[in-house]
C-alpha cells in the first residue's frame, strides 16, 4: 500500500483534520440551540438521522472543548504515524469511514445498552467522544502499523497487543481501585504467550548503524503509549466523576467507540493492503 507521498495528499489531509473542529465549532456557536437540539439523539423519540448527527453537537463550551483536545491529541498523532510509513491513503479512508459510521454505531450500542440495563433512563446523547474514542482505537492500531513496517509483523503484533493489554489494565485500575490479581494474571499470561517466541528464539539486538532507528522507535511507541494512557484516563473518568454537575459521561459509548475504532481502522487496513491495483 506504500506510494509516493507528494504536496497534493498533504493538501488533502490537512483538509481533513481541520475540517473537523471548524464543523464542530460552527455548529455549536453559530446555529440556534432548536437546531441543535433536534440534531441530538433523544432514546424516547428514536429518529434514524440523529444517531449521526448526534456526535456533532454539544452540550456546553466545555463539553466541545474537551472533545476539541481528545481530537487533536488523537488525530494529529494518528496522522503523524502513517505519514510516517507511508500509510497516508489508509489514514484518509478510515478517518472518514469514522466520521460517518462511528457514530450510528456508538449510538445504535448505547441505545441497546440503556434500553436493555435502565429502561427508566431518558438520556439524550450528544457529542464527539464517541468518535474521539474510535479514533484513539486508530492510533492504537497505527502504532501496529507504524512498527510493523519499520520491523516486522512480529514485533508489531507484540507491541500492539501488550499495548491494548496495558490499557485495558489501566481501565480496570480506574474502577477497582487496586490491582486485582486476576486481571493482572491474565495479562502477563497474554504478554508472555506473545512474547514467548523471542524467548525461545533470542533476541536480535540492532548493529550500531540499526541502533539510532530502533532508538527512535522506541521513543515514537513510549511517547504514542503516553498519549493513549493519557486519552483512556480522559475517556473512563473515576466513578465518581462519571455523573458531574448534571452531566453524564457515557463510558459505554466511550468503550463502544474504542473497540469500533480498532475493529475499522483494523478492517481498512487489510482491505487497502490486499486490494488489486490498476
Amino acid at each position: 500500500m506504500s506510494g509516493t507521498v507528494n504536496s497534493e495528499y498533504f493538501d488533502i489531509n490537512y483538509i481533513l483534520l481541520a475540517a473537523v473542529p471548524i464543523l464542530l465549532a460552527a455548529i455549536h456557536f453559530l446555529t440556534p440551540g432548536t437546531f441543535q437540539q433536534a440534531l441530538a439523539f433523544d432514546h424516547t423519540r428514536f429518529k434514524g438521522y440523529t444517531l449521526l448527527t448526534a456526535a456533532y453537537v454539544h452540550a456546553s463550551d466545555a463539553h466541545l472543548y474537551n472533545n476539541l483536545i481528545g481530537y487533536a491529541l488523537a488525530a494529529t498523532y494518528t496522522y503523524a504515524l502513517c505519514l510516517t510509513v507511508d500509510e497516508l491513503s489508509w489514514f484518509r479512508y478510515t478517518f472518514l469511514i469514522h466520521l460517518l459510521t462511528l457514530p450510528i454505531l456508538v449510538n445504535l450500542i448505547s441505545y441497546a445498552i440503556f434500553a436493555t440495563l435502565y429502561p427508566e433512563a431518558e438520556p439524550v446523547s450528544r457529542g464527539f467522544s464517541g468518535v474521539v474514542s474510535g479514533l484513539v482505537g486508530f492510533l492504537l492500531v497505527a502504532l501496529y502499523v507504524f512498527v510493523r513496517k519499520r520491523h516486522s509483523r512480529e514485533v508489531g503484533y507484540a507491541t500492539g497487543l501488550i499495548t491494548l493489554l496495558l490499557l485495558m489494565q489501566l481501565i480496570d485500575l480506574r474502577y477497582a481501585g487496586n490491582f486485582r490479581p486476576v486481571v493482572m494474571g491474565l495479562i502477563a499470561l497474554a504478554s508472555l504467550l506473545v512474547l514467548s517466541p523471542y524467548f525461545r528464539g533470542g533476541i536480535e539486538f540492532p548493529d550500531k548503524e540499526k541502533r539510532k532507528y530502533t532508538g527512535l522507535s522506541i521513543g515514537a511507541v513510549a511517547v504514542v503509549s503516553f498519549i493513549l494512557a493519557y486519552l483512556i484516563l480522559k475517556l473512563f473518568p473515576e466513578a465518581g466523576a462519571i455523573i458531574k454537575d448534571g452531566a453524564f459521561t457515557n463510558i459505554f459509548a466511550h468503550a463502544a467507540g474504542f473497540l469500533w475504532g480498532i475493529l475499522v481502522s483494523i478492517g481498512v487496513w487489510v482491505y487497502c493492503s490486499y486490494r488489486p491495483v490498476g
